[in-house]
């Protein structure tokens, strides 16, 4: 019973977290905390179509300015990849408001990472 219980254990696949990390700095390289970041996606009809809004998320850069989006519970195993997904970044600070825009291509069962400079 016990090398059963544990073929059983080794075989399981187990899912990993997608997570997608934005950093942002400033023009200086600085890390920019309070930044607000904006994560979405459009879902496809066809090639010619593009589908309702599919992932939407909206979060702050922490004080390492670091805004973490959590997929892990977005994607289904055995998907073909996960998403690309569109980057706005807007920052008020005392000197103006900046921002930055993009995209990110999230990997599936990873930590995705991208840094972005905030422009005047």
């Amino acid at each position: 019973i016990l090398m059963f219980s544990l073929g059983l254990t080794t075989s399981c696949d187990n899912e990993e977290d997608t997570i997608a990390e934005i950093i942002v700095v400033n023009q200086e390289g600085t890390r920019v905390q309070g930044a607000e970041v904006r994560m979405f996606g459009q879902g496809t009809v066809d090639d010619d179509q593009v589908g309702d809004i599919a992932i939407d998320r909206t979060t702050f850069t922490n004080s390492n300015g670091i805004a973490e989006f959590d997929f892990t519970d977005d994607y289904q195993p055995g998907q073909s990849g996960f998403a690309i997904l569109d980057v706005e970044i807007m920052f008020d600070s005392p000197t103006g408001i900046t921002g930055a825009t993009g995209v990110l291509k999230v990997v599936e069962e990873e930590t995705t990472r991208k840094t972005f400079v905030l422009e005047p």
